[in-house]
């Protein structure tokens, strides 16, 4: 064939397909979901979800909020296709699974559940959290859906737990501050950790390690040459923390000040 004759074949072949438009597409359902009843079909994703089989309970109740958005089931489907996204627990699971929470808050705010979906959505962030001395931009997330949930739904039966999650966010970042004022202590930045030092004091009053704290802003003082303050700081260690690692080379300090 010359390359004319080609050319005309492929023109030929072009026109058909035009002539005949594009293929369509359709979805295709699970031929067992059209045979279940709404309770049937939510049963069996109860029991997929049960045995941690996270994909194909997320068919079910896909099947069941895409049919029945506005039953009871629907409603408890989105919520459960979210869930489903959560335990998966990986990164880009939790991705989804906070934006089908915050779909289910948005769609139904009114709902019983609507806190859990909110505590959730927390949840979410706070399993991205890095450690204490790395990017805290997922905690500070965290503490603010934790807040907004707490806020939102002041007398929940999830108060409690999302209280208890709400200050393990601010220890993460109160002890993010507190490396960061000991970095500036290694490197003789006296003012600089004094600062922080502060700041960590005036805003995470409940931080576990505030024996640490005073000990090392009575060091930063003392080197600042202002060794009153720095001498209150290591009374508060001794008289606050006496059972604390920080007490005895508290007593230390004072007793180099007394002889000094």
């Amino acid at each position: 064939m010359n390359l004319r004759k080609l050319t005309i074949a492929i023109g030929l072949v072009l026109i058909a397909a035009c002539h005949h438009g594009p293929r369509q597409f359709r979805v295709t359902v699970d031929p067992e979901l059209l045979r279940l009843s709404p309770d049937q079909v939510w049963a069996r994703a109860e029991d997929f979800y049960a045995h941690h089989k996270w994909q194909r309970a997320r068919t079910y109740y896909t099947y069941l909020y895409e049919n029945h958005p506005n039953e009871v089931l629907g409603r408890r489907s989105l919520l459960r296709v979210a869930d489903t996204y959560y335990e998966q627990g990986d990164a880009v699971n939790l991705v989804e699974a906070q934006y089908k929470y915050r779909d289910f808050v948005n769609r139904y705010p009114t709902s019983e559940q609507a806190d859990y979906a909110m505590l959730r959505m927390a949840m979410c962030s706070y399993k991205q959290m890095e450690r204490p001395d790395r990017d805290q931009g997922k905690t500070k997330e965290a503490l603010e859906k934790f807040t907004d949930m707490l806020r939102t739904y002041p007398n929940s039966a999830l108060k409690d737990e999302a209280t208890a999650r709400r200050q393990d966010v601010l220890d993460r970042l109160a002890k993010h501050e507190h490396l960061v004022a000991r970095f500036y202590i290694k490197r003789h930045s006296w003012n600089a950790a004094v600062q922080r030092l502060n700041f960590l004091i005036d805003t995470y009053p409940n931080y576990g390690d505030r024996a640490g704290v005073f000990y090392d802003l009575g060091t930063a003082l003392h080197s600042l040459g202002r060794k009153g303050e720095a001498k209150l700081y290591f009374e508060r260690v001794v008289t606050e923390f006496p059972q604390s690692d920080y007490a005895d080379r508290a007593k230390r300090r004072l007793g180099d000040s007394n002889k000094a």
